[in-house]
């Protein structure tokens, strides 16, 4: 086996394990031509002649040939080789991470150099990128000379992170058939038996398995989950590690009826001597249960001036500003929304991510409609500190998507009148016009001045004339122009679309969510919001006391009549959900109440770090607080322009600096480049 090189031991093995291979799909894999790949498979045919077996080609793929007892020959031939060796560079890449974030003490670069046969160099190089990455998951590595190699953050994030990349490194259904078929894919095997090692990999199949009879996990994705966090979960208790919550969130769960059924698990774990500590019980139940409401009944979620109705109505008020396209909102929409996005807020604020198996083909699909859809997200949920991910937008996507399917097929039936008296011809011409500008009419008639009378008996959307024929009682009756000029398209858009509305009403349709262009009240509200801006230094030394002491300033700046309300809302708003902006060391507090009497913006500085809770129970240290209040009807005008200010907040480091360091005036200008800056999708 010397004689073979690591990249030809590599195609060897892929070939053996996983049987006919394209020769495009081998070169994409190990970066290398396909020409390449042909000279090493001949290099192998040299080899493999004295095991009477042969590699071909044929219709731009490879195939191994030779008796099953020769093949076997083989097969124990490249035992020699550690697998681990003949992973390619993103799979390095990848175990190097993983490895990085369930060691609970600094790993060595030479230790991985030795582990997958490579130099040093090779190492740093895969360590720029797993850096990047990391930093994408509020996560640090720390790379320290005669230290080593150490990831900083919460256990927390470093499981979701540990998570997310086992879902990117390998496709659901492979992951699947590793799961239930004991898959030979040997990049798999290598990532399950470095990190958790071949007893745990395989007790845990048997465990999930068995809670499985216990635990309602209705699907094959929750099935995985299940099983890669009751992993995690093993693997940190067996290295003394546990998970860190706060004790009040911990005996809440293990208390409630509604993790009853953690009772059972408990029992199937200490059957194999598993013995959890609570957290860690705690943690699990969390993750087989993610489908929990954040909102339990609609007077909880208003008690903290926070109603999903609003939040339906500036998503779909700011999706259909994007697409230019009026969207509406039906009783199977808004029943459809507020049970997904309910438990989608309990995950974003637990940091639990869902996972969508079509979220490609949702993006091919419906390209505007997410890309709108995802633009209405990051402003409206950005208020709330949470970030939507591209999954949870894909499922709201399938929401409104089908709710337009809907108005379609109510737009569909769409029937027109052309009544022109200036001959066939002219009419046909406009007839041709109409058809391509609105393919979703279903009839289009043309008749003579002589027999409208006749005709319009028959119950059409709309009537359109090339003259003006002098009658005002004809329903929808419009004149235009045989050329069919912008104008004129626009009229009949407008007719349809009142059309439109009217029958979904007919049919409940609820929550309506559009409202007429900015007014001149709206732009002055805006400029008061700017000119109000506030600044204050505060002396508080604990969060309680920040709050208290932000509540009395916007109480004497006559923007609250009722303070205490307000608080407590504050309050509530925190223990429910973060508040905190990751890696800003800001915290941001926004809600609705009928008690405030104008919007506001304000930015209150304390002078030492408050250490508070962010999302998944971390801890951030916090020394800035930027407080944004609306009123329970306020305008969607102003409430997005509250959503650039918190889009900003997450995305520009800048205005970020600015906010704790700057002085009034520079956060003054800093606003106005934000609120007049046009954003793309």
């Amino acid at each position: 086996m010397e004689k073979l090189t690591v990249r030809q031991k590599f195609i060897m093995n892929n070939l053996l394990e996983k049987g006919p291979l394209t020769i495009r799909g081998l070169s994409q894999q190990i970066d290398v031509s396909g020409r390449t790949i042909l000279r090493e498979t001949s290099a192998l045919n040299d080899w493999l002649k004295q095991h009477k077996v042969r590699i071909s080609e044929s219709g731009g793929k490879l195939y191994i040939d030779g008796a099953e007892r020769d093949l076997a020959r083989v097969r124990e031939a490249l035992k020699e080789i550690p697998h681990l060796w003949m992973l390619t560079q993103d799979q390095r890449q990848v175990l190097i991470t993983a490895q990085l974030l369930l060691a609970n003490e600094p790993i060595k670069s030479a230790y991985f150099s030795h582990q997958f046969n490579v130099v040093e160099g090779t190492i740093g190089f895969y360590l720029d990128k797993i850096q990047s990455w990391l930093q994408e998951k509020n996560l640090t590595l720390l790379r320290k000379r005669g230290y080593g190699l150490e990831v900083k953050g919460s256990d927390w994030y470093k499981r979701n992170a540990f998570v997310d990349l086992l879902y990117n490194y390998k496709p659901l259904s492979e992951l699947l058939t590793f799961l239930y078929e004991d898959s030979k894919d040997y990049s798999l095997l290598a990532f399950f038996r470095v990190t958790f090692g071949e007893k745990l990999t395989s007790l845990t199949k048997e465990l999930i398995e068995e809670i499985y009879e216990n635990v309602s996990l209705n699907n094959d994705l929750k099935f995985f989950s299940a099983y890669i966090h009751l992993l995690l979960v093993i693997k940190r208790t067996e290295s003394q590690d546990p998970i860190e919550l706060p004790p009040q969130l911990v005996r809440d769960i293990l208390n409630s009826e509604e993790f009853g059924f953690m009772t059972q698990v408990q029992e199937i774990l200490r059957k194999k001597g598993i013995d959890l500590p609570e957290s860690e019980l705690a943690y699990l139940a969390i993750h087989l249960h993610g489908e929990r409401k954040l909102f339990q009944d609609e007077n909880e979620a208003k008690g903290l001036g926070f109603e999903l109705e609003d939040l339906i109505r500036e998503l779909i008020y700011l999706t259909e500003k994007k697409l230019n396209q009026k969207i509406m909102c039906d009783e199977t929409l808004l029943k459809g929304l507020i049970q997904h996005i309910n438990p989608a807020l309990y995950r974003l604020t637990m940091g639990l991510e869902v996972r969508n198996p079509i979220i490609n083909e949702i993006r091919h699909h419906y390209e505007q409609l997410y890309q709108a859809v995802s633009y209405a997200c990051r402003h409206v949920f950005s208020k709330y500190n949470l970030t939507i991910p591209s999954n949870e937008v894909g499922y709201l996507t399938m929401h409104i998507g089908a709710a337009l399917e809907r108005q379609r097929k109510l737009e569909r039936i769409n029937k027109m009148l052309i009544i022109c008296p200036n001959g066939m011809s002219t009419a046909k011409m406009l007839y041709h016009k109409i058809r391509n500008e609105f393919p979703d009419f279903e009839t289009i008639e043309i008749c003579s001045l002589r027999d409208m009378h006749d005709k319009i008996k028959e119950g059409y959307t709309m009537v359109v004339s090339t003259v003006n024929i002098g009658y005002k009682d004809i329903p929808g009756l419009t004149v235009i122009s045989p050329f069919l000029p912008k104008e004129d398209i626009e009229k009949i858009k407008a007719v349809l679309n009142k059309a439109g509305q009217e029958r979904a009403l007919e049919k409940n349709v609820s929550l309506p969510v559009s409202e007429a262009n900015e007014t001149a009240k709206e732009f002055d509200t805006a400029n008061a919001l700017l000119a109000n801006f506030q600044l204050k230094n505060l002396g508080a030394e604990t969060y309680q006391d920040t709050i208290r002491d932000i509540v009395q300033e916007i109480y004497t700046f006559h923007r609250l009549e009722d303070k205490e309300r307000i608080h407590d809302l504050i309050r509530k708003r925190e223990e429910k959900g973060n508040v905190i902006i990751p890696g800003r060391h800001i915290a941001l507090i926004h809600f609705r109440a009928e008690e405030i009497s104008a919007p506001f913006v304000g930015a209150f500085r304390i002078k030492h770090f408050i250490q508070t809770k962010g999302v998944g129970y971390s801890s951030e240290d916090i020394d800035t607080f930027l407080v944004m209040l609306a009123r329970k009807d306020e305008s969607n005008y102003i409430l997005e322009l509250l959503g650039k200010i918190s889009v900003a907040l997450v995305e520009n480091n800048r205005f970020a600096e600015v906010l704790r360091f700057g002085d009034l005036q520079d956060i003054r200008n800093e606003l106005v480049e934000i609120l007049n800056k046009e954003e793309e999708y």
